[in-house]
């Protein structure tokens, strides 16, 4: 074996490892977060947004279990573009469904005119897309390999970079808008001299959120431009799973205090201020963190025995 060949061997196991990187993080966090899916969705009376939460988490859960066993299994040279097709639809419909999910937010917690704008600049987006891959042929099928690779060139691979930079784009737009509401609730709450201890959990929660995807996101988008032919793009299943998982928390988290979910708003916030009842919006990570933050009459959590 040469050193193309020794080269291209690299590569494709390279690839591989990525994936099953990636979808084992898929998979693990499902299992971690099953029990409060069943608890808060499951055994709930199902709204808009638990179907939503559906979509997103069981499309890409079966969906990858189609692509990895193609991904090791021996098949014609043939049937590799049909495949890569798939795995590419599956890409766009996570990412788009994902996208969706955060531009509700968006809807749930600014005004009609605000959610018209995102929608808007999500059009323009999407066509700047669809003008990047349109009518573009794609890579050539690996022949040596097992299973189905597909090595793109550098131009193929600055066109297909264009989706995922419109997404990055996107996802820093919603970003700004989320953290800047946080910002306006964590003044109500100094306004009214109440803690806002959970709000900065909150706020911690949520820029962490972003800013895996967002990393993740723009190393995926680095792959189209100076990694080997059969490496470009190397980081979209990880990208894709990363999204899906954090969403998924994102409503979880949203599902365990108001049955409303992704629809539920900040207004809840001042109402119950007023009442005193503590309620608060949760854009956060990590569910279990919540779990003495129920809807309900403010809770404190214990103090250390003394």
């Amino acid at each position: 074996m040469g050193d193309a060949g020794i080269a291209t061997a690299q590569a494709l196991r390279l690839h591989n490892e990525l994936h099953v990187i990636s979808i084992t993080f898929l998979y693990w966090d499902h299992l971690l977060t099953f029990g409060d899916e069943v608890q808060f969705l499951w055994r709930k009376t199902k709204t808009r947004s638990a179907y939503y939460f559906f979509l997103n988490r069981y499309l890409a859960c079966f969906g990858n279990v189609v692509i990895t066993v193609f991904q090791f299994t021996a098949m014609p040279i043939s049937v590799c573009p049909h495949i890569n097709l798939f795995r590419q639809l599956l890409l766009v419909l996570t990412q788009c469904i994902v996208s969706v999910l955060l531009t509700l937010r968006i809807y749930a917690l600014y005004s009609r005119r605000v959610y018209l704008g995102m929608l808007g600049f999500a059009a323009v987006l999407l066509g700047l897309s669809c003008w990047a891959l349109i009518g573009r042929r794609g890579g050539v099928p690996e022949p040596n390999a097992i299973g189905c690779h597909i090595a793109n060139s550098r131009k193929i691979g600055v066109y297909t970079a264009v989706p995922w930079e419109a997404l990055l784009i996107y996802d820093l737009v919603i970003f700004v808008a989320l953290f800047h509401k946080s910002l306006q609730k964590r003044r109500v709450f100094r306004a009214l001299r109440r803690s806002n201890v959970m709000l900065s959990v909150l706020m911690r929660d949520g820029a962490i959120y972003f800013v895996i995807m967002t990393l993740v996101n723009l190393g995926n988008i680095i792959t189209f431009y100076i990694a080997p032919p059969l490496l470009r793009g190397g980081l979209s299943t990880m990208a894709s799973c990363m999204s899906v998982t954090m969403t998924s928390r994102l409503m979880l988290n949203l599902h365990t205090v108001d049955r409303a979910g992704v629809f539920s708003a900040t207004s809840r916030i001042n109402s119950s201020l007023e009442f005193g009842s503590g309620d608060v919006e949760l854009d956060t990570l990590r569910t279990r963190d919540l779990e003495w933050s129920a809807p309900g009459p403010a809770h404190v959590p214990p103090s250390e025995p003394e």
